[in-house]
Parts: structure tokens; C-alpha cells; sequence
């Protein structure tokens, strides 16, 4: 049977003979999926199902070709080898925009939004009401229409705000509504609350269970071994680009799945020892810190070998504390002394020539 004809240059081709619409709970199928880059093997001979309403998670370390994996089933990638077959056909991803006429929506690991835009303009850029013959946008009914799916989905942002002035973990949830402002039948979510706060993340987990609810079959990627038995279905574990293999609900606890991901068994009680810096020579003391608009009157101390752990509530100020400490914000008052010497930091690069390395929460 010849390939379906499409008006769009990127299209999905169903491929099997079967004539008319195939009803079936299996809503994705990958059958030996490889892909390889110059001089690396991302993925070798990878499998996995989705039925409707199911969360399937998908784990392995980095670089195990999660992401390669995501790319293909979204048409960024194309596969070497293998098949796909959605709602019981074979087909071709020959782009994201053919990935969207099938149904199938990611919520990337990087995000990709546009800052100088608002909310509701990235929400639904490319489909915005518009009149006189589509030269005109509607801008109230663009921000009527994005307040109404935030407010669906407990997500409590201004359509109107420009998304480059947004905190990550908000831009983190802009690219959330994003995706399910589309009628999606699987969503792939790739490590969607590495930027959350734990309030945060069990908001995303109670749109889950509703998407779950509608049939969504979801596909969901994190490192966060904890959050797999609070939504995950099922678990299929890839290890240097293959298969492991797939554990039932009830049946998966995180040694086990730890042990696939690695290739051997790991002690759980084991830790390595304990070591004490209290006796040791400070490295950094920062005194009556502050900024113009936030950050009032922070001190600490930082002594060698140990880790200072800053902890607080989303909007607390411990990113611009660490902002303000190498530079990127202007202190108006407070000392910053590094190895028992007094440095004037008011540029980054005077962090970097004093030995203060900054890695901050936006990983672009």
C-alpha cells in the first residue's frame, strides 16, 4: 500500500494494510530502535509499549540515550533502524509537526521558549486567534484563551508576563502548559521537575493522574527514583543505548532498578565516611551581604572540604544571594573575604580571578 498522501512537507505515513481505524488499548509501539551519531552508538535495538492512561518511566544514567530515544518518537531525530507504530499502525515521524498531527507532545529537558514574548503568546505561538484575515492578532482573546488553561491546570502565572522575566521553575510550567494546550494522545515528559519545588511537582502529578484519567498515555523520564512509585505504571530501564528490560507496578523498588541502570549490584547501605571541616581554615566568610532589591543582611562562613547546603522556600533569595556573591548583582553593602582576605567582587569575572566558580540553576 503507497504512503498516504499529506499536504505538509513533514508528514506521518501509515504504513500497515490494515484499511480504516484499528482500535486497540496499545497506543505506541517501538520495535528495535537504533540510532547512531559519527563515532557513537546512541541507541542499539531499543523496545518499549504505551497502553492509553498509562505512565510508563523511562530510566537509565546519563547518556544512556533517553533524550536520542524522545527526539525520534517527537520527528527531531530520525531512526536508523526499527519501527514505530501508533494506534496500531506502522508510521513515520518525518517531523515535530508530523508528531503533532499524530498526537504526541514533549515537554523538553532544555526549554525552549521565547523570552522577550509573554505567556500566553509562547503557550500558543503559531496558533493565535486572529482576525482580518489572520493579520491581526487577538491579544485579549490570546490571553482570555491561556488564563482559562492555567487556570485548568492550577498554574498560577499572568498570561501577559514576559516569560525572560519568570524564575526557571515558572518557565518550567509555561513549557508544561505548553504541551497540554495541545490535544495530546502521549506526552513525553523529559525530567519536568528537575526545577520544581516539591508544591510544584505534586501539582504536576495531580494533572497526570487527570491526563491518565482521559486515556493520555505519558511517558515520563526522571532521576528522581522516589517520584517513579508515586505515578509510574510501569518502569523500562536502558542501559549505553539498550534495552534492559520492563518491571510491573508492584514488582520495581529502587535497588532493582538502580542495579539495571548500572550493570551491577549497588549497596544501599553503603556511605562513604563522614569527614570533619570544623577544625578547618575558612575559605570564604561573607558578612552583612546585601542588594538593592532583595537581599538583606546575609553572613555565613565556608570552611575547606565542606559543603554549605542553603535551603528556603522558592523566592527566599538563595539564587540571588549566590548572584550577589559573584558579581552578577551589585552589593550595596557587606564583605566578601576569601581565604582570610578581603576581595572587592563587582564583576563575575573578579569571582573567576579570586577562584569562585558560579553554576547556576538555568542550565543555557
Amino acid at each position: 500500500m503507497s504512503p498516504e498522501p499529506s499536504s505538509t512537507p513533514e508528514r506521518s505515513r501509515i504504513l500497515s494494510n490494515e484499511a480504516g481505524s484499528i482500535v486497540t488499548t496499545k497506543l505506541l509501539e517501538v520495535q528495535g530502535i537504533s540510532k547512531s551519531f559519527p563515532g557513537v552508538q546512541a541507541l542499539k535495538d531499543v523496545q518499549f509499549e504505551l497502553d492509553r492512561g498509562e505512565v510508563l518511566a523511562l530510566v537509565g544514567e546519563n547518556g544512556a540515550g533517553k533524550s536520542s530515544l524522545m527526539k525520534i518518537l517527537s520527528g527531531i531525530y530520525t531512526r536508523d533502524e526499527g519501527t514505530i507504530s501508533f494506534e496500531g499502525r506502522e508510521v513515520e515521524i518525518e517531523g515535530p509537526r508530523a508528531a503533532q498531527a499524530l498526537g504526541i507532545s514533549i515537554i523538553h529537558q532544555e526549554m525552549n521558549l521565547m523570552p522577550h514574548l509573554t505567556v500566553a503568546q509562547n503557550i500558543f505561538i503559531g496558533r493565535e486567534p486572529r482576525s482580518f484575515g489572520g493579520f491581526a492578532l487577538r491579544e485579549r482573546a490570546l490571553n482570555k484563551k491561556a488564563a482559562e488553561l492555567l487556570a485548568r491546570l492550577l498554574i498560577h502565572l499572568d498570561p501577559r508576563q514576559e516569560v525572560g522575566r519568570l524564575t526557571v521553575a515558572k518557565q518550567q510550567m509555561v513549557e508544561i502548559a505548553k504541551a497540554l494546550s495541545v490535544d495530546s494522545k502521549v506526552l513525553i515528559m523529559d525530567e519536568p521537575t528537575s526545577s520544581l519545588t516539591a508544591s510544584e511537582s505534586e501539582t504536576l502529578f495531580r494533572l497526570i493522574e487527570g491526563l491518565k484519567a482521559d486515556g493520555t498515555g505519558i511517558i515520563y523520564i526522571s532521576h528522581r527514583m522516589e517520584e517513579l512509585g508515586r505515578i509510574a505504571d510501569r518502569v523500562t530501564v536502558i542501559r549505553d543505548g539498550r534495552y534492559v528490560g520492563t518491571l510491573e507496578k508492584g514488582s520495581f523498588d529502587v535497588p532493582t532498578i538502580i542495579e539495571m541502570m548500572v550493570g551491577r549490584h549497588i549497596d544501599e547501605n553503603a556511605r562513604p565516611a563522614a569527614i570533619d571541616t570544623h577544625g578547618n581554615d575558612v575559605v570564604l566568610k561573607v558578612e552583612n551581604l546585601s542588594t538593592r532589591n532583595f537581599v538583606n543582611d546575609v553572613s555565613f562562613e565556608l570552611r575547606r572540604g565542606e559543603i554549605l547546603g542553603f535551603a528556603g522556600l522558592m523566592g527566599a533569595g538563595r539564587t540571588e544571594v549566590a548572584r550577589a556573591i559573584i558579581g552578577a548583582d551589585p552589593k550595596t553593602s557587606g564583605t566578601i573575604t576569601v581565604n582570610g582576605k578581603v576581595v572587592n567582587i563587582s564583576k563575575p569575572t573578579d569571582a573567576v580571578k579570586n577562584g569562585i566558580g558560579y553554576l547556576s540553576e538555568d542550565r543555557k
